[in-house]
């Protein structure tokens, strides 16, 4: 399971290897100005290049409520004379308090440290929230332990001392910066969006309660989910019928909708451990609830794994069915393959 890092001593090291880890495949831009809403300031950048992925950090803030490392990222305009944050993932120092969206979390078996995001993305601006990024994004946050029975709930970013960690914070760099673009040019400003917004919040509503149960232990692929629900989404919108609507939730990866009644459920795992197997099951036939006898109910799951006998049998009686996917870099956008 994860866990939060919750140790002042611990998070000064792992916020010291996301440092490292972005400046050794980043550039030194030198010192260039730094623009947020209600002002500016001067720090040293380091990116690869003109419309890539820019990055500053700061000393640690002590001058706030909340003492915070400072960890500011955008995407690299040269010719411009301020360069503009699309997004901060600030690390509060002494606490894990959701007034910082940035947070680091621990997988207990592997000793692997994730770096969080809330998913709580702000810019002053009418139609930027978090609400609104969730279900723009379709991202799917996982549960964190905090040590003391509960939980906080994060979009996980990468993983630190891997690779490919710059190419997950660009990643993420240019969804918030793409979706805080179309809320402000005003796409975001019609029927459906809101109708999507309003059913996120409802099922949200609908489960919501304390979170105890914590997810299985296999990260392979978990950096990877949004862009496996993004693929899913891809290719059901491609078999849309009149009538029909693609919408998610915090607790539900995707789900199908027909002239306002629920038909299709959808739930990814990144694998096929028994408890994660157990989840997925339960999520199903709890969600498929919402709607009648005939809602088709989808487990998505990597093509390589295999799924135990016992539970194969389970699967197949509940009249579930599973589709597989894998990483492929060759498919356009999402680099995942749907069979």
């Amino acid at each position: 399971m994860l866990m939060l890092v919750q140790g002042s001593t611990e998070k000064k090291m792992a916020r010291a290897r996301l440092v490292r880890d972005l400046k050794s495949t980043l550039t030194c831009q030198g010192p260039r100005n730094v623009g947020f809403p209600g002002g500016n300031v001067n720090h040293t950048l380091y990116s690869n290049g003109e419309n890539r992925l820019w990055c500053a950090f700061g000393e640690t803030i002590h001058d706030t409520a909340v003492p915070r490392y400072w960890n500011a990222f955008g995407i690299y305009k040269p010719d411009q004379s301020a360069q503009m944050m699309s997004v901060e993932i600030n690390i509060a120092m002494n606490s894990n308090t959701a007034r910082v969206a940035g947070f680091f979390a621990r997988d207990g078996e592997t000793d692997d440290i994730f770096l969080m995001h809330s998913g709580k993305v702000g810019g002053g601006r009418p139609g930027i929230g978090k609400t609104a990024f969730m279900v723009w994004s379709k991202a799917k946050p996982v549960d964190v332990a905090d040590g003391e029975g509960g939980s906080r709930s994060g979009l996980v970013i990468g993983r630190l001392g891997t690779p490919d960690f710059t190419d997950h914070i660009w990643k993420f760099v240019r969804t918030v910066q793409n979706f805080k673009d179309q809320a402000t040019d005003g796409s975001l400003d019609d029927p459906e969006f809101r109708e999507k917004v309003e059913a996120f919040e409802k099922y949200s509503r609908e489960f919501s309660g304390t979170k105890k149960g914590m997810r299985d232990s296999a990260f392979e692929y978990v950096t990877y989910h949004g862009d496996i629900v993004q693929a899913l989404y891809n290719d059901r919108a491609r078999r849309l019928v009149c009538g029909e609507s693609i919408l998610s939730s915090t607790l539900i990866d995707l789900f199908v909708k027909k002239d306002g009644a629920l038909t299709e459920v959808y739930e990814v795992k990144t694998g096929v451990g028994r408890q994660m197997l157990y989840t997925a099951i339960g999520q199903l036939v709890t969600h498929a609830t919402l709607g009648g006898e005939d809602v088709a109910r989808i487990l998505v799951i990597p093509a390589d794994d295999d799924i135990p006998e016992d539970l194969g049998r389970a699967i197949a009686a509940l009249g579930i069915r599973v589709r597989r996917f894998r990483l492929d870099r060759s498919v356009p956008g999402t680099g995942i393959a749907l069979d």
